[in-house]
């Protein structure tokens, strides 16, 4: 029995959400209610924020003021979230040209938390979070986290590869809220060995927590080593949250054979954090309706429910730096029924979505697509987009589209970067090119392997 979970949540957080001015708890337990209203009043709360956030933007921020005033929108005039179609669409090339003139005025610089993305498509992206939304976007996230069996202050283990979300573990701070409030059991996934591998399996046995969360691929390759090698007492949780890449049937039902349990799949970006994640009926993924509003695009036209579209998302609660009507680079299908859970938040399905393949190093080693995109392309001057192409362990071409400032001592960059993440030398062939094609499902993916990784793991 765990009793430090009741105390770290009854207890711990508050005082931590006290001494952080954080409106999280808050803000959560609005969400636990709003989540059982109905459509109609759900649809409603999107418009009066919708209203207020395009009104801000209008106001206090000069891309989208000389936006709406190119295209003769008044917010204002706003009467139905229909209305947002008369502004055009975000793309990550106008964040990333105009991310100073869609920043609000009225937010100074303290109250704004730069972040950033490599994204799958490869496109890096910087933006600004105001103190408000990052309360929210927490709220959120153990909103969805309960849902699939997760509580303030159990245990998790997180199987994950991006460094930037691994705390400092030297500092006494970080260890003390580790042990008592967040409770997570942080593996690197960034590069995987057989090794590795069954260390995860050794430290998940000692830790035992009830969930696991992962990269939808790493835990896929986790299930098939655990099973392929026969690995005998390994912890099963209680449930396993997948998320930052796309999960297939196949991946999904393996992980579910392995663990012995359900598996909850997410889905989200770094931009607006959780956009939708399963509930346990498992009949789609309910989107996070009270922060964000969706669209899905078919040519010039919205899609009709079970029709696939272009994701298009407005983030309703970022005041300092509103993303409206953005472009995320996935495709997913809106779901007309309501799920019979009793939630009133809409339903939607991911189709073709995120594709992300594992590059395997000379070493032996494996290193997730997804992974390498957050820490190897947004640090890159001169670098607008790039496709990391393998068909042997020891080579691997890199398609780049560049900008002006893309010169050799960039080039020079890429290889020692290179050298740096699969921690030898392996033969590159840069291939810098006009533009990056899409796949049939309309994304443009940030690594494509030949080579099964498990293979080159055992």
């Amino acid at each position: 029995m765990d009793l430090i979970a009741p105390f770290s949540k009854h207890v711990v957080w508050p005082i931590i959400a006290r001494r952080e001015g954080s409106t999280h708890l808050r803000i959560l337990a609005e969400l636990e209610e709003s989540q059982f209203f109905s459509p109609e009043q759900i649809e409603q709360m999107r418009l009066e924020r919708l209203k207020k956030l395009l009104s801000h933007a209008q106001r206090n921020c000069p891309f989208y003021a000389k936006q709406f005033s190119e295209c003769g929108f008044d917010a204002s005039e706003l009467t139905s979230l229909e209305d947002i179609r008369k502004l055009p669409i975000l793309r990550k090339i106008d964040i990333q040209n105009h991310m100073d003139a869609m920043r609000a005025t009225n937010y100074p610089d303290k109250d704004l938390t730069p972040n950033q993305t490599g994204g799958s498509t490869g496109a890096p992206l910087k933006f600004f979070l105001d103190r408000r939304r990052l309360f929210s976007r927490r709220a959120a996230t153990i909103r969805h986290d309960r849902w699939a069996g997760l509580d303030i202050g159990q245990k998790v283990g997180i199987l994950w590869g991006a460094p930037m979300d691994f705390p400092d573990r030297q500092s006494i701070s970080v260890k003390l809220r580790s042990a008592l409030a967040e409770r997570r059991l942080m593996l690197d996934a960034n590069g995987i060995t057989r090794e590795k591998l069954a260390d995860f399996s050794a430290q998940l046995n000692r830790f035992r927590p009830p969930v696991y969360q992962a990269y939808a691929n790493t835990m896929y390759l986790f299930a098939r080593y655990l099973k392929e090698t026969k690995v005998r007492g390994y912890h099963r949780p209680r449930s396993v949250i997948t998320s930052a890449e796309f999960l297939t049937d196949v991946q999904r039902a393996l992980i579910e054979e392995v663990f012995e349990c359900k598996v909850y799949n997410r889905y989200g970006c770094r931009e607006t954090s959780i956009i939708a994640s399963e509930c346990s009926e498992h009949s789609g993924l309910h989107v996070s309706a009270e922060s964000l509003y969706l669209e899905f695009i078919r040519g010039e036209r919205s899609s009709e429910p079970g029709e696939l579209g272009r994701i298009v998302v407005t983030d309703l609660l970022n005041f300092g730096m509103p993303l409206i009507r953005y472009e995320i680079g996935d495709t997913g299908v809106p779901v007309a029924d309501q799920c019979s859970c009793g939630r009133g938040l809409p339903l939607m399905q991911m189709q073709g979505g995120r594709v992300t393949d594992f590059l395997v190093t000379p070493l032996g080693k494996v290193v997730s697509g997804v992974s390498l995109a957050t820490y190897f392309i947004t640090s890159i001057t001169g670098v607008s987009q790039a496709q990391l192409i393998q068909k042997e362990k020891d080579s691997i071409r890199i398609r780049l589209v560049c900008t002006e400032e893309f010169d050799s001592k960039c080039r020079q960059e890429i290889f020692d970067k290179l050298k740096e993440f699969f921690e030898t030398d392996i033969e590159c062939e840069l291939e810098l090119v006009e533009s990056i094609p899409v796949e049939p499902s309309g994304k443009q993916r940030f690594s494509i392997s030949e080579l099964d990784p498990l293979e080159y793991l055992i």
